[in-house]
């Protein structure tokens, strides 16, 4: 279906209904299986999460079956975010189907596949926090806590669409385990994250918003605008140069991370600017001569 079409359809339709039940996304690659202790009640000990951020998601301390978790809660997403200007970019012509975007662009559904990726390669809690699955909430809960941890605008931008309504259609959410205490970065712990950003992008896992905040004990804590392979993007992508900077900026984006974190720590996916330029002029003499 050509974007102009699909973007009247996605428009139509504020928002897509899909049964969650079995493992999540329906459709090629890997997939995140519900959490066992759905049925479990679910007990809201504090919100973690700025209560007036503008991100894809609410995360909250939670209890479940006499267990500590981070539950993080999804705000409803609609195709028409993710496809606005999609007619002037490279995708124009790409016969995509409306499903197979929405599955690869919702940041729940990029956070289900990144994890199910993980688990796959037992990366599960080694690269990124350990994720035991998937969830839901009624919408007369979320009411509740947003009434209860005054959150104004739980939605992703807006003006789009307004999730906290009378409609009885559930809230997705993951359930993960819930790091306490942050670590102060060192080059120790900074080495291991490199190492751990390397083993994601040689499992086609490309975190894309690598940033601190999104760390917590040296292990990522976000993965819900990640690109995992397969994905739509990869297919209308027309070089391995363009392929490349997608890993690319997440190595730069990590490097200025740890740069603005602490300059003392001289851990670089990248060739520092500094020795790059003290190479320029050997190389141009040698080329020259």
């Amino acid at each position: 279906m050509p974007p102009k079409k699909a973007l009247q359809r996605a428009k139509a339709t504020e928002r897509l209904s899909f049964q969650l039940n079995g493992l999540q996304p329906p459709s090629d690659g890997p997939k995140l299986h519900p959490f066992s202790h759905r049925a479990s009640a679910i007990h809201f000990v504090r919100l973690l999460s700025d209560p007036e951020g503008e991100g894809h998601s609410q995360v909250f301390e939670v209890t479940i079956a006499s267990k500590v978790y981070a539950l993080k809660i999804f705000n409803f997403y609609t195709d028409a975010q993710a496809m606005e200007g999609l007619e002037d970019s490279e995708m124009g012509d790409l016969d995509l189907d409306l499903d197979t975007f929405h599955f690869h662009s919702d940041p729940f559904y990029s956070e289900c596949r990144a994890y199910g990726k993980l688990i796959e390669t037992n990366l599960n809690g080694r690269v990124a926090v350990r994720c035991h699955g998937y969830t839901t909430i009624t919408a007369k809960e979320v009411h509740q806590l947003a009434e209860r941890f005054q959150i104004e605008e739980w939605q992703l931008d807006e003006g789009i669409v307004e999730p906290i309504d009378s409609q009885d259609q559930p809230y997705r959410a993951v359930v993960k385990d819930l790091i306490r205490d942050d670590v102060k970065l060192t080059t120790r712990i900074a080495n291991r994250m490199k190492r751990d950003l390397s083993a994601m992008q040689k499992h086609h896992i490309w975190p894309y918003d690598i940033k601190l905040d999104n760390y917590r004990a040296g292990l990522l804590i976000d993965l819900s605008t990640a690109i995992t392979r397969p994905h739509y993007w990869l297919r209308v992508t027309k070089s391995r140069g363009q392929l490349d900077m997608l890993e690319f900026a997440d190595l730069v984006n990590f490097d200025e991370m740890i740069e603005e974190a602490n300059p003392n720590i001289i851990v670089r996916t990248l060739p520092d600017q500094r020795t790059l330029k003290k190479l320029r002029p050997r190389i141009t003499t040698k080329d020259v001569s």
